[in-house]
């Protein structure tokens, strides 16, 4: 064995071990409760005095033990970031849910910076409702319902973790509240006020001041359709889409015999501006023949993978972005989609992201009155075109509630959320929904009300220069 240091000295064997770091004047000590070895220190320079101190706590822990307590406090803040350490692990395996990054973002931006000080076991009911305050302050606002209740998933998490560590018991682990204001729905668009929006976009575009302005609107312009055509979550699971993620099928409506694949859609890339008019013998015009596209997108979303249906306007949408961004001819939808294209969708011709739209967007809205609902005065925000899209399809188009929940990867109840094995594709032709379709995109003069008072005042500038 080796020779046992000077600053070494075993109280009792194998069990209490006094010890002194090489830099430190200060005694620690080493023990072992419950077979497993802890350590902690005596705070005292005096030999004498520190071999008693390590008694006591080695006493001290046991008898914690035996009355269920546990036998080390631990700070919050090094719990919290064992509990994100192995949400990461699950992660890496591939068995972590969405929620997760939504947990951990939690606990970087509220849970430590409120709790991270305070001893894992010392989290009590005042604890938690000083936290409540201190959230509220961070937040600037009373959290939601839906919120609070994602922060107490989180601080089960890591209580847990605690649990599990033997830093906290289960008996002094704290009951938690999910208390909070009571959500408020989206301001919504109407039919008419859709339409108003997509009239506006294209002259908007063109008096862009620059060409990175253009193009930032151009690509402001094909997201809003792609939400409004599809009904998907504003944000990243659009934003973060790739051309590897797109799946594309053209059916044929009451056409002669063409060259098919075995589910009846054509094998090869059509557009449908292509149709080319045929007359029979007497001149008379024969039937133009429909194109129905169906664009299945693979969407990494708030929950899970899922599959978006998008229809006419987002197959649209995306021949235009390839014929912007991919100069060369010999770059189409098909070749994109169908070799798994890495590269991004909702990019502008020179590389770049949609930028802060939501500033942008703001901007466009309140140029052409549309920024605030002017029934309940909430101010519209993407997410106004999800609540837009499910009211037309289930006003037009009666689009059973099932279809529409999972288009939208959402759950109209407990039936849907567990029970429920249909796919987005198998329910492709059911929000199909080409009534609303026809109406959210039904071309229009703009009313004057929901004209650019920018270009308004502009225009009477003019006439006053004139007149003088």
């Amino acid at each position: 064995m080796p020779e046992k240091l000077d600053s070494t000295y075993e109280i009792y064997p194998r069990e209490l071990i006094l010890y002194k770091r090489p830099t430190s004047t200060v005694w620690q000590c080493r023990y072992k409760v419950d077979g497993k070895w802890l350590i902690a220190s005596t705070k005292l320079r005096d030999r004498e005095k520190a071999i008693e101190r390590a008694k006591d706590l080695k006493r001290i822990a046991e008898l914690k033990k035996e009355a269920n307590l546990p036998v080390v406090t631990k700070k919050f803040k090094d719990i919290a970031r064992l509990t994100k350490q192995r949400m990461d692990d699950k992660a890496k395996k591939g068995e972590a849910p969405v929620s997760y990054n939504v947990y951990k973002r939690i606990i970087d931006d509220f849970l430590i910076p409120c709790l991270g000080n305070k001893n894992i076991d010392k989290i009590d009911y005042a604890a938690l409702k000083q936290y409540e305050e201190d959230r509220a302050k961070l937040m600037g606002k009373e959290p939601a319902y839906s919120t609070v209740r994602k922060h107490n998933v989180t601080l089960n998490y890591i209580f847990e973790e605690a649990i599990l560590r033997g830093f906290m018991t289960r008996v002094n682990k704290p009951e938690l509240e999910t208390k909070g204001r009571k959500g408020e729905n989206y301001a919504t668009f109407s039919v008419k006020e859709i339409n108003a929006i997509l009239a506006n976009f294209p002259d908007w575009i063109k008096r862009g001041r620059s060409e990175a302005k253009r193009e930032q609107r151009e690509l402001l312009y094909d997201y809003v359709r792609i939400l409004i055509d599809t009904g998907a979550r504003p944000g990243k699971e659009l934003l973060d889409l790739q051309w590897k993620n797109i799946k594309y099928k053209v059916r044929v409506v009451d056409a002669p015999k063409q060259e098919l694949d075995e589910d009846g859609f054509l094998i090869e890339d059509i557009k449908k501006d292509e149709l080319i008019e045929e007359y029979d013998e007497e001149g008379n015009l024969i039937e133009s023949i429909e194109w129905q596209p169906t664009v299945i997108l693979s969407v990494y979303g708030k929950t899970k993978d899922r599959n978006v249906n998008g229809f006419d306007e987002t197959f649209k949408v995306l021949k235009e972005i390839v014929a912007r961004n991919y100069p060369d001819s010999e770059v189409t939808l098909k070749k994109l989609t169908e070799n798994n294209d890495p590269g991004y969708v909702f990019r502008t011709r020179s590389g770049g992201k949609l930028g802060t739209s939501n500033h942008m967007f703001d901007r466009f809205l309140d140029e052409h009155n549309l920024l605030y609902d002017p029934n309940s005065g909430k101010k519209r925000v993407f997410y106004s075109f999800r609540s837009a899209h499910t009211t037309a399809v289930l006003n037009f188009d009666g689009v059973p509630l099932r279809d529409i929940a999972l288009q939208l990867g959402n759950s109209p109840g407990i039936i849907a959320k567990h029970y429920d094995r249909a796919t987005g594709e198998a329910i492709a032709e059911n929000v199909r929904a080409p009534k609303a379709r026809q109406a959210l995109f039904h071309e229009i003069d703009v009313p004057e009300v929901y004209q650019s008072k920018k270009l308004k005042k502009q225009q009477e500038e003019v006439a006053e220069k004139k007149k003088s």
